[in-house]
């Protein structure tokens, strides 16, 4: 196992290891680039400094990442949209030393705290859409051996460039983007995504910027693209009303995750980009990256595919026991994990949050979020399968499906839905909804209720902020 993330760099001298923008550098001049950094910091950090970067997807976030790294410090990404108030809690809760942002280095502690492992190497956040946040702790071997089993079954390869949209300041886009190109010898390209996941600004730049995505995978000739359901359907929208205008024969893989594809969204990707494979996958903040997945030319569509080679899965009922195929119950994983730095007991198995239920032929497929799960009338119910089965109808472009506390029954269902720009809000759209669903779902998983909004609220992930709809 590798000492520092700096030793991936060895060996590829000439071979370029980032694209951006207009800039490319090589292995050579990116390791030039991190000694350079260095050498700035090691007058200023101290080794097992715990130090919080706010993390653009740029070159600079990478040679700062692997500078901190190799100098023997702990890192801690943020996002950089985060709030004051985020950071101060990030700060509070793993007694960080310093933050590096854009423009600045502040030292903001000089004590030590030795509250970690002695091998901690990346500390990440939960999403906290079920509650605060909870700090994961990353080691060397939690990091390199899920990227390094999930690039082997995707087939990466020295000659593929490695691009898309999460930010580095999660696991889904840290792995993506700033460990499994360099394991493999690959290139990435690199490019700063916000505006899709932010509700505040109008439609029209979802647009904008979904034809920046577009220009650059042209540009820059990317071939394995990781980034959520979000912008894939932007996407989509943009290659359905343009279908010339992008040279995308570069692609070969197509990655989602964070959300349920749903197979509409995936065959309408297939039959306007027949010769790629989409791959859908599940992971998490623990895992660091796909704990399931399909795997190019072993593609289940709908489901989340089969264990990646380093983890074990199983679905357990209620009383602990494993499920029978077909059955739906608890996710759990066993293999590589971070840990949580309160939590003293050690369970065999990690459980996700997520139910889920395995067929017959190894394939997971994920129903819901343990919490997202809807109870009315006694029965369990998915939104994901109201809201893959309303995304059919044309005047659907986003939904998401809550269940609302009701007295006689526990939850009544209700649907927020964002229209295409042709429709607009009416009680007679409402009816023509609810007649749509009428033949494909049975009673009890009939909305009670539409409600046409403007944008769904998302985290920074991306993920439906289900709890806020639900208040």
């Amino acid at each position: 196992m590798i000492k520092t993330f700096y030793e991936l760099l060895d060996g590829k001298k000439e071979k370029t290891a980032i694209f951006y923008k207009d800039e490319k550098i090589s292995y050579k001049q990116l390791k030039e680039k991190i000694e350079e950094r260095c050498d700035e910091l090691k007058d200023i950090v101290s080794k097992r400094d715990k130090i919080i970067i706010k993390v653009s997807n740029t070159p600079k976030a990478i040679i700062d990442i692997y500078a901190i790294d190799k100098l023997g410090c702990v890192i801690i990404p943020v996002n950089p949209l985060a709030t004051e108030k985020e950071i101060k809690e990030i700060t509070e809760d793993v007694k960080a030393n310093i933050i590096i942002s854009e423009n600045e280095i502040k030292r903001i502690s000089d004590e030590k705290i030795n509250n970690l492992p002695e091998d901690a190497s990346l500390i990440f956040y939960t999403s906290g859409t079920t509650g605060k946040p909870k700090m994961i702790i990353h080691t060397k071997e939690s990091i390199i051996t899920p990227c390094y089993e999930e690039g082997k079954v995707y087939g990466i390869k020295e000659n593929d460039i490695i691009g898309g949209t999460p930010s580095l300041s999660f696991t889904y886009g840290f792995g993506a983007f700033a460990i499994i190109p360099f394991l493999f010898g690959a290139s990435v390209s690199l490019f700063i995504q916000r505006i899709l996941i932010d509700n505040a600004d109008p439609p029209i730049k979802s647009v904008v910027q979904g034809t920046k995505i577009l220009e650059t995978i042209e540009k820059h000739k990317i071939t394995v693209f990781y980034s959520i359901p979000t912008t894939y359907r932007t996407l989509l929208e943009i290659l359905l009303r343009m279908p010339e205008k992008y040279d995308l024969n570069s692609l070969r893989l197509l990655v989602t995750a964070g959300e349920p594809m749903g197979i509409l969204l995936y065959n309408k990707l297939k039959n306007i980009l027949p010769k790629v494979e989409i791959l859908e996958h599940l992971g998490c903040t623990e895992s660091f990256h796909a704990i399931v997945s399909n795997t190019p030319k072993n593609i289940r569509p709908g489901s989340i595919g089969k264990e990646i080679p380093c983890y074990k899965v199983k679905i357990f009922d209620e009383n602990g026991d494993e499920c029978l195929p077909n059955v739906k119950g608890n996710f759990a994983y066993k293999g590589p994990s971070g840990k949580y730095l309160k939590k003293t007991e050690e369970n065999e198995w990690m459980f996700t949050g997520d139910i889920a239920y395995k067929d017959e032929e190894g394939y997971f497929w994920f129903v819901s979020r343990n919490d997202d799960l809807i109870k009315t009338a006694g029965y369990l119910v998915s939104p994901h399968e109201i809201e893959n089965i309303l995304m059919e109808h044309q005047a659907v472009l986003e939904v998401a499906v809550v269940g609302i506390p009701d007295p006689w029954i526990n939850q009544r269902i209700k649907a927020f839905i964002v229209l295409k720009d042709d429709f607009k809000p009416s009680d007679k759209l409402k009816d023509t909804l609810i007649k749509f669903l009428v033949p494909l779902l049975p009673e009890y998983k009939i909305p009670s209720e539409i409600e046409f909004v403007d944008s769904i609220p998302k985290n920074k992930r991306g993920k439906i902020l289900r709890k806020r709809l639900r208040s």
